[in-house]
């Protein structure tokens, strides 16, 4: 009777578990309900926000549904569900979230079919545009591109290309680039092997997104956003980006491990 109930509970942690990864998305999102977090619906996304934040909202839906639209438009995506939007007020909060160190500051991340963001406020000083600056130096175009490649390519993906390819999204379609925050010193330059395989490790962070943001447009070659449309196909049927890549810079492989995948959708690594 003993050894029943304990095969019982196993299973029911198994099924917890197995919850837990295939309704992450509901679970948080009621669990920020929980917090006190309202809830205002788009067309296309379901926004959540403290009432403190209430004015903060309409940048925030603005950017996200032109974010639809653009992204959409490019990369063939235009999903039937509403995408959750969690917005923090300030950038302590979102690093608490993550669990992020002091100074680690970011005005976005998308993890696992949620996106989320600091709100405007908290980084854009009062203006009359505050919707547009929102738009052009905020995260929703480089989030919601990490969503699309993520659903695109059904989670198969090498972190530097998502990376590349949100940039790539980022600067087509409102001109920003890293470029213009940060000083890189061109004369120094990671290695192809160091983007494939230690992107995340590597110490100078806007040298290596660049970096990634390169070997995007080395894929994208003449046919631009065509020509991403049709890797992130083959991405959804197995191949890899790695290799694809090393194919297209006419490149041997790297020694060692490669082919690097990180599924978002079923539990990885959260992409900022």
């Amino acid at each position: 009777m003993r050894r029943r109930i304990v095969l019982l509970a196993m299973a029911v942690l198994l099924l917890l578990s197995a919850a837990g990864v295939y309704y992450y998305k509901e679970l948080t999102i009621f669990g920020f309900k929980l917090k006190g977090f309202e809830v205002m619906n788009t067309p296309h996304f379901e926004i959540l926000f403290l009432p403190e934040d209430q004015n903060e909202v309409e940048a925030v839906s603005k950017a996200a549904e032109r974010a639809y639209v653009e992204v959409g438009r490019d990369l063939g995506f235009f999903p039937k569900d509403r995408i959750p939007i969690i917005i923090f007020p300030d950038s302590r909060s979102l690093q608490q979230a993550f669990h992020w160190p002091a100074d680690e500051s970011n005005q976005g991340v998308y993890y696992r079919g949620i996106i989320y963001v600091q709100a405007p406020g908290a980084w854009i000083d009062d203006a009359p545009n505050i919707e547009e600056i929102f738009y052009i130096k905020g995260p929703m175009v480089h989030e919601y591109t990490h969503l699309a490649v993520d659903r695109l390519t059904g989670g198969n993906y090498s972190r530097w290309f998502t990376e590349g390819v949100a940039q790539y999204e980022e600067e087509r379609i409102t001109g920003y680039t890293l470029a213009r925050d940060f000083d890189i010193d061109k004369k120094e330059s990671y290695s192809i092997g160091d983007i494939i395989s230690r992107f995340d490790d590597l110490p100078d962070v806007p040298k290596a997104y660049i970096a990634a943001l390169n070997m995007t447009k080395i894929m994208a070659g003449k046919d631009g956003v065509g020509e991403i449309r049709k890797i992130l196909s083959q991405l959804k049927d197995g191949a890899s980006a790695d290799e694809i890549f090393l194919q297209r810079a006419g490149k041997t492989p790297p020694e060692g491990n490669f082919h690097l995948v990180t599924n978002i959708i079923n539990g990885g690594d959260c992409v900022e």
